[in-house]
């Protein structure tokens, strides 16, 4: 599913490639821009495979703020890509990679086994054992990620 939340500063040509985009960008992803801009920036770069939309648009705004010129307008989100029948209320979301690592290799570990998340990078790990176990194959996985947070274990 995705959505154009902003883009009324992009004429109907670049507001179609912006949505065209959707097909490349994993679950949950954004792509933000600076109204000054626009479309046609060398910086463009959308985040994917968060755990979360809101964490998707943090990462996706983070970019672009740190891209764009001093003199430029705050960027904007123009671009939402979530999965079908995401609800943003639910107890537990994941990455497009993260819910096919859950329901493939974790699913095949004997118990006791963990999966970890990090909400703000969108990196997971997940290993037998302890949760502790877990925790570190996150960290690792995300380049050293302080958050992560054990979200399955059993």
């Amino acid at each position: 599913m995705a959505e154009l939340p902003d883009t009324s500063f992009l004429d109907e040509k670049q507001q179609a490639i912006v949505l065209s985009l959707k097909d490349t960008i994993p679950y949950f992803g954004a792509l933000a821009l600076t109204p000054d801009e626009g479309l046609f920036v060398d910086w463009l770069n959308a985040s994917a495979q968060h755990h979360s939309i809101d964490a998707a648009r943090a990462a996706a705004l983070k970019h672009c703020e740190a891209n764009r010129k001093k003199s430029s307008a705050k960027c904007v989100v123009v671009l939402e890509v979530s999965p079908k029948g995401a609800k943003p209320d639910a107890p537990l979301s994941l990455s497009a990679e993260a819910a096919d690592a859950l329901r493939g290799e974790y699913r095949k570990l004997k118990a006791p086994k963990a999966f970890a998340i990090s909400p703000s990078q969108g990196t997971f790990g997940f290993a037998g054992g302890d949760g502790a176990r877990a925790l570190s194959a996150c960290a690792k996985s995300g380049g050293g990620a302080k958050d992560c947070t054990v979200v399955v274990a059993d």
